[in-house]
């Protein structure tokens, strides 16, 4: 949810040659993330089988116990790679706050933050809830960034508004993230819809909020529409 409904991958694949390059990102998360997820599943009956009254859940554990020291490694080097890019995410976010800043200092500090967070388990234990949720709170910009792209001349609406109106801070956008995560809220307390779940529906609500707004705020009155 947060790095391709929530467009996070975007901050890294902006600097691709070519759109072409997508697909390698996308299988990358499809091996990654589909077999990885099945292995661990393995895993997880092979150590439970084996512990039958171990409530353990921590990767590293698991995969020692399970395979060995190379149980342990995979998992060491599984983070490491998907740290990498996360950071350096992270880090070009920030220098988009802090211009004057160079990249590799603003990555640095994040990841001596993260570094330094990853050394508490009570922290990492809760870290699939932790990424459900931030991955929430991207999927509203995600689809802004989307209906932006895609829909401006088709609704007739200006792409861009803060950069094309030299302004920090725009309107619609704000507004569709702030009442789309309001309106997830009220699905998850009163209906019952978990967190995993509210990206879809949530997706579709901040692009019609979204698109709304910017015809009534930044109309394209230039633009003819056949």
């Amino acid at each position: 949810m947060a790095m391709h409904i929530g467009m996070s991958d975007l901050t890294i694949l902006r600097y691709a040659k070519s759109w072409k390059y997508g697909f390698l990102s996308f299988a990358g998360m499809y091996i990654g993330h589909f077999f990885a997820w099945i292995a661990s599943g393995i895993l997880y009956a092979v150590f439970l089988q084996a512990n039958s009254s171990s409530s353990a859940f921590a990767p590293g554990e698991i995969a020692f116990q399970t395979a060995g020291i190379a149980g342990a490694v995979c998992v060491i080097v599984a983070g490491w790679t998907t740290a990498n890019p996360t950071i350096y995410r992270a880090g070009l976010a920030l220098q988009g706050i802090f211009p004057k800043t160079t990249t590799w200092k603003i990555t640095a500090i994040v990841g001596g933050i993260t570094s330094l967070a990853a050394c508490f388990p009570a922290l990492v234990m809760k870290l699939l809830d932790f990424v459900a949720l931030y991955g929430l709170l991207l999927m509203p910009m995600g689809a802004v960034i989307f209906a932006d792209f895609y829909f401006a001349k088709r609704f007739g609406f200006q792409s861009e508004q803060a950069l094309s109106n030299n302004q920090s801070f725009s309107i619609p956008s704000f507004v569709a993230w702030v009442l789309t995560l309001v309106i997830c809220l009220f699905l998850n307390q009163f209906y019952g819809v978990e967190v995993f779940f509210l990206g879809l529906p949530g997706w579709f609500i901040a692009v019609a909020l979204f698109v709304g707004l910017s015809k009534i705020i930044y109309p394209n009155t230039k633009l003819k529409i056949a």
